[in-house]
C-alpha cells in the first residue's frame, strides 16, 4: 500500500511539471518577400539581410488593423547597430517619420528600444529591456493601428503566452516609455526594416497574438 501511494504520488508530481512548463518555442527563419528600397547589404537573400539599408516588404497592410511580426537580428556594431520595423506607412520608401516604427538599437551589451508614431518618438524605459541581448534579440513585435491611436506591444518571442500582461512593453501602459505619444496613427499600407550595421535572420508578419 505505502509502494502504491508513493508511486502515485510521484506520478501526480511528474504531471504537475509537465503541466507547468509551458509550450515550446518554434524555432523561426527565413524573411518574407521584400524589395531593397535603399542603401548596400553585405548579404542579401531570403535567410539572412547584412549591412544598412531600407527594405519593404511585399505584403501591403490594411488599414485600422492589427499585425504583428517575429524578428530575430543580431545588433552587430558596439555603438552604432539598429534595427528598425516600420508598420502602416503611408511613404513606400519607408522612412522614420511616418508611420508606426520601433527600434532597437544597440549601446555597448545593452539593447535600447523606441517607439515612434509618424515621427515623434518616446524612449522604452530601460528597466523593461534589461533582458534583451544585442546579438541575440528574438522578439514579437504587434502594431495596434486601430481607433485614434496606435497601440505598441513587444515581447520576447520565448514568452509564448503572449497578452498584454505579459508584454515586456505595452505603449498603453504607465511607465513603460519615458514619455507620451500623441494620439496618432498610421495612415499607410506599407510595412519594412530599417536596418543599420545589423544582421536579420527571421522577419516573419504575421496575425496578431492579441484581441484589439
Amino acid at each position: 500500500m505505502e509502494k502504491l501511494f508513493l508511486r502515485s504520488l510521484l506520478t501526480i508530481s511528474v504531471l504537475s511539471l509537465v503541466a507547468c512548463s509551458g509550450a515550446e518555442v518554434t524555432e523561426i527563419s527565413g524573411i518574407d518577400p521584400n524589395t531593397i528600397v535603399s542603401g548596400s547589404f553585405t548579404q542579401y537573400d531570403n535567410s539572412i539581410i547584412s549591412g544598412s539599408g531600407v527594405v519593404r516588404f511585399t505584403e501591403a497592410l490594411t488599414l485600422n488593423s492589427s499585425k504583428s511580426i517575429a524578428l530575430k537580428a543580431s545588433l552587430d556594431q558596439l555603438n552604432s547597430s539598429s534595427v528598425a520595423v516600420v508598420f502602416y506607412s503611408a511613404n513606400s520608401g519607408i522612412p522614420t517619420n511616418d508611420g508606426v516604427m520601433v527600434t532597437f538599437s544597440r549601446s555597448g551589451a545593452s539593447v535600447n528600444g523606441q517607439v515612434s508614431i509618424n515621427g515623434n518618438s518616446a524612449m522604452v524605459n530601460t528597466t523593461k529591456m534589461s533582458y534583451y541581448f544585442p546579438t541575440s534579440l528574438d522578439v514579437i513585435v504587434e502594431v495596434h493601428n486601430v481607433g485614434s491611436k496606435a497601440r505598441v506591444l513587444i515581447w520576447r518571442r520565448n514568452m509564448v503566452e503572449y497578452a498584454p500582461e505579459t508584454a515586456d512593453v505595452d505603449s498603453n501602459r504607465s511607465g513603460d516609455l519615458e514619455s507620451t505619444l500623441p494620439t496618432q496613427k498610421g495612415v499607410g499600407p506599407y510595412v519594412g526594416l530599417i536596418i543599420q550595421n545589423s544582421t536579420v535572420s527571421a522577419a516573419r508578419l504575421e496575425s496578431q497574438k492579441v484581441l484589439d
